[in-house]
């Protein structure tokens, strides 16, 4: 079969099993329509640091109706395909957030504090992602000794990626952990979870 030919039967499935926009690095995450269930109670409890190792508790930065909080896999070596993809993602459609009063935290997992530089590894891959200006336009902590990820029950070897959608009052309403280092939602389907809490 000709790559033309394979690109055609590859975008007619991608219609036909409802993916609203084909990615620009082929990577297709997941459709999530269920929210899974949650180890903690109060996520504006936890704790992280930022890149020069100041604690931040998420309660101090939740400024609108919701956060949605992205925890990559964090630092194994290097910086994973898939976290960068779907960080670069979130970078170049964060503006979309705003109609449903939301933001956007990203948490980098270290296993030790000696890692955390490893950050800027991320960062130049997210700006390589081609978003619209030279600033990432969302926060990006550090979660040294993976302590949030024990809190929440989410390690495997590393982190495994989850998204969750968090009201002002700490109370978690959409909770996504990917199976996989490829198991991640879509930034249209986060979007369409934000759309159900407003009806």
């Amino acid at each position: 079969m000709s790559n033309v030919r394979r690109s055609i039967v590859i975008a007619v499935a991608l219609l036909l099993v409802g993916c609203s926009r084909t990615p620009d690095d082929g990577v297709q995450f997941t459709n999530v329509t269920q929210s899974q269930p949650i180890t903690i109670e109060n996520f504006s409890e936890l704790r992280f640091s930022d890149k020069d190792g100041n604690e931040v508790q998420l309660a101090d930065i939740m400024t609108r109706d919701y956060l949605v909080l992205v925890i990559t896999r964090g630092w194994y070596g290097g910086v994973c395909f898939y976290c960068a993809s779907q960080t670069s993602r979130w970078a170049r459609r964060f503006d979309e957030l705003d109609p449903y009063d939301a933001q956007l935290v990203v948490i980098f997992p270290t296993e030790t504090e000696e890692e955390a530089p490893k950050l800027e590894e991320l960062t130049k891959r997210i700006k390589g992602g081609e978003i619209p200006n030279d600033d990432v336009p969302y926060p990006i902590l550090l979660d040294i000794n993976l302590t949030s990820v024990d809190q929440l029950g989410i390690r495997s070897e590393l982190a495994k990626p989850s998204t969750y959608i968090i009201d002002r009052e700490g109370r978690v309403r959409f909770a996504y952990v990917g199976e996989s280092i490829a198991d991640r939602p879509t930034v249209d389907s986060v979007l369409n979870q934000l759309d159900s809490l407003q009806n």
